[in-house]
């Protein structure tokens, strides 16, 4: 009798674990830092700058002519002049726009890309992970 009862429990376990649905979800209630640059690791012989600002712009950039910018500078509308101050050959894709807050998570306004917040010091945009600088 005693076993028939442990081997009811197992069973019963087993058909709870086997319910239960694994799946990876973003941490709700982590907010990004704001107007701070955040940077890639290298990635090829590039990297990627971010920056979120309170009133709801975005800025990024892809270059390999530095590793290293200020808040200024990549919101400066002369990023390339002062890119090319740096390092004269190279290139640097810079691109700005609106994002939006829908449902907790951060999305751009023009293309719907999510920006997510894996950390207030770590964020996700088009699959490359970036860190605050």
């Amino acid at each position: 009798m005693k076993r028939l009862l442990n081997i009811v429990k197992l069973l019963s376990l087993f058909l709870l674990l086997s319910n239960i649905t694994v799946y990876a979800k973003d941490i709700s209630g982590v907010k990004p830092i704001y107007n701070k640059v955040y940077r890639s690791d290298r990635i090829g012989d590039s990297y990627h700058f971010f920056l979120l600002t309170k009133g709801g712009m975005f800025y990024h950039l892809i270059t390999n002519k530095t590793d290293k910018l200020t808040v200024n500078e990549l919101k400066s509308s002369n990023i390339l002049e002062i890119l090319n101050k740096k390092q004269s050959w190279g290139k640097a894709y810079p691109k700005k726009g609106k994002y939006t807050i829908d449902d907790g998570k951060i999305y751009t306004k023009l293309l719907w890309n999510q920006i997510k917040v894996l950390s207030p010091k770590k964020i996700k945009y088009l699959n490359k992970v970036l860190y605050l600088q």
